[in-house]
């Protein structure tokens, strides 16, 4: 059984509350379409093309895709996660624990020693 099974299991919390509640944070609203225009903007409009972002005070939106049901069986598995699936995860919990009044957790908590999946490497051109 890998760490993080163990912990859901500690914590008496279910992979369909993290699937619903991953749904509910990583939903778009009004603010991540506003960010989003002001991204695209910027990519746009060549005298801002240079400044970084956080230099104009554009924050970054949410991606809008929670986790999804394979994911958080992967999870329970050990099996290799993207760390942008592996975030998302933890911000569920934190966020469950939060509403039980624990303290929040983070990656090494959660999943142990259990490797980042990586996509395909680039090709050298």
């Amino acid at each position: 059984m890998g760490t993080f099974k163990q912990f859901l299991d500690e914590k008496q919390l279910k992979p369909e509350t993290l699937v619903r509640l991953s749904g509910q944070l990583e939903a778009r609203a009004g603010d991540d379409r506003k960010l989003a225009k002001q991204r695209s903007d910027k990519r746009r409009d060549k005298e801002q093309q240079a400044k970084p972002y956080a230099e104009l005070g554009i924050g970054k939106p949410r991606s809008g895709r929670g986790v999804s049901v394979q994911q958080v069986t992967a999870a329970l598995e050990d099996q290799p996660l993207p760390a942008k699936v592996r975030g998302k995860l933890v911000r569920a919990v934190n966020a469950v624990l939060s509403k039980k009044g624990g303290q929040p957790v983070d990656f090494k908590a959660l999943f142990g020693e259990v490797p980042v999946r990586k996509g395909a490497a680039a090709k050298a051109s």
